[in-house]
């Protein structure tokens, strides 16, 4: 037997409250927790005059995921000969990936005690530099595994790029790692940058890097003159806050 109207509108009604209310007592997702990972850098560097090996340690930092923080280190006087010990500025940028494994930039900032000698011969380098700007393109040096080229322009300005930057109207093309060449391209004209130097950075006292491990690992990049990077990190999983 067919239901009244007046019934069949009562059921439709009901069956809503309850489409409702179930949806209701459906939990909304939990927040993904963000890692952090706990970074240590330390540097190791050869004195060439001495033949001693000095480490540079800088504390272990915990770091969120996709953020970045700054350690610096002071020197210490050395107690024989008062001479200041070289500090330490380093810049951590770690990121967690879904792998399970980290992705971390680190740059190390060395900075000596002032030496006289070292500081005249640097004077006279920028000089010779400063001469050098003929308006052409120079390229400096290469960090093959994160794709970066050191290129100066026509006006003494040095920067990092990558492949498809355009430089002073040159686009920079490939690189020929055997041939350690730069190839830069304007239109139908080539033009072959043959590497000024080739080293992690452009100074022996500056690593500027990107590294990839898994939690618990260590990774040592070489530097120039001696000096090797070393880095560790932890993962450590992020905690969800409490509900209020």
């Amino acid at each position: 037997m067919p239901l009244p109207m007046v019934t069949r509108f009562l059921v439709l009604g009901l069956g809503s409250l309850l489409s409702v209310a179930a949806l209701a007592q459906v939990p909304a997702p939990a927040p993904v927790p963000t890692p952090s990972v706990t970074v240590r850098v330390s540097v190791t560097q050869l004195d060439p005059k001495t033949g001693r090996t000095d480490i540079l340690s800088a504390p272990a930092v915990t770091v969120l995921s996709g953020s970045e923080a700054r350690v610096a280190v002071s020197g210490r006087p050395d107690p024989k000969g008062g001479k200041v010990e070289n500090a330490l500025e380093v810049t951590m940028s770690p990121t967690a990936q879904p792998d399970g494994t980290m992705s971390i930039g680190v740059r190390v900032l060395i900075n000596k005690p002032a030496d006289p000698d070292a500081a005249k011969a640097e004077k006279q380098q920028q000089r010779r530099e400063a001469k050098s700007h003929d308006g052409s393109l120079v390229f400096y040096s290469v960090l093959s595994r994160d794709g970066l080229y050191s290129v100066q322009d026509g006006r003494g300005n040095r920067r990092w790029f990558k492949l498809g930057a355009i430089v002073d109207g040159w686009k920079l093309e490939s690189y020929d790692e055997e041939k350690q060449m730069l190839i830069v391209g304007q239109g139908a004209t080539r033009q072959e940058l043959r590497l000024y130097k080739s080293s992690i950075e452009a100074s022996a006292n500056e690593i500027s890097t990107t590294v990839n491990l898994r939690s618990g690992e260590t990774v040592r990049v070489p530097g120039i003159g001696g000096t090797e990077l070393s880095v560790s990190a932890v993962l450590v999983p992020g905690a969800v806050a409490p509900p209020r």
